[in-house]
């Protein structure tokens, strides 16, 4: 078997010949694929659907959080910590994401924490009022500022700078008294 250098290879090629150059075949144009986290709030659609929707898993929270909120709240949801309501979004809610926590949920440690980022001003209590169902549990609310074009990673890092202080807990459920319900109604009926 012969081998030849490169010298004897380019002394091989002549000048001034025209050899075809090989044809490079390009595929189908793809679609622009737009990574979640880069996308800004701006461009996040407003979620319409109740809170009355039952979430059995984290997958579920994908119906109805919006994507800056989603990771917080699904992290909640695996610490077994009750989540009310969240937004972020550029219809509505451009300026801010917000999470509120069932506060009457939390196990002791995680409303001792809660308070401490209460008194801190991290986040706020709102105790509950006999005015407005949505109010029926004392709540605290998580808020944090946005601007509509801001990032979502930028967001989920900031909500999750205030959830990684929660810590897993035993499922604790409270549900509204029928009969507490029906007060409420009198009581905002009787107020007009």
């Amino acid at each position: 078997m012969k081998f030849e250098s490169n010298k004897q290879k380019a002394s091989k090629i002549t000048f001034g010949e025209k050899k075809s150059s090989p044809k490079i075949k390009f595929g189908e144009k793809k679609v622009s694929i737009t990574i979640p986290g880069l996308k800004k709030i701006k461009d996040i659609p407003a979620m319409h659907q109740g809170t009355n929707i039952p979430i059995n898993s984290r997958e579920d929270l994908k119906e109805i959080v919006e994507l800056p909120c989603l990771k917080a709240c699904q992290d909640l949801f695996d610490k077994n910590i009750e989540t009310l309501d969240s937004g972020c979004n550029g219809e509505n809610c451009p300026n801010c994401a917000y999470i509120v926590i069932n506060y009457d949920t939390l196990d002791e440690h995680n409303k001792t924490m809660a308070d401490e980022m209460v008194k801190k001003g991290i986040i706020k209590f709102h105790p509950k009022s006999d005015v407005c169902i949505r109010n029926y549990f004392n709540h605290i609310f998580i808020q944090v500022p946005t601007t509509p074009e801001e990032t979502v990673a930028s967001v989920e890092k900031k909500l999750s700078k205030i959830t990684q202080f929660f810590v897993p807990q035993q499922k604790i459920i409270k549900k509204m008294d029928p009969q507490e319900i029906l007060a409420m109604h009198r009581r905002s009926l009787e107020g007009r």
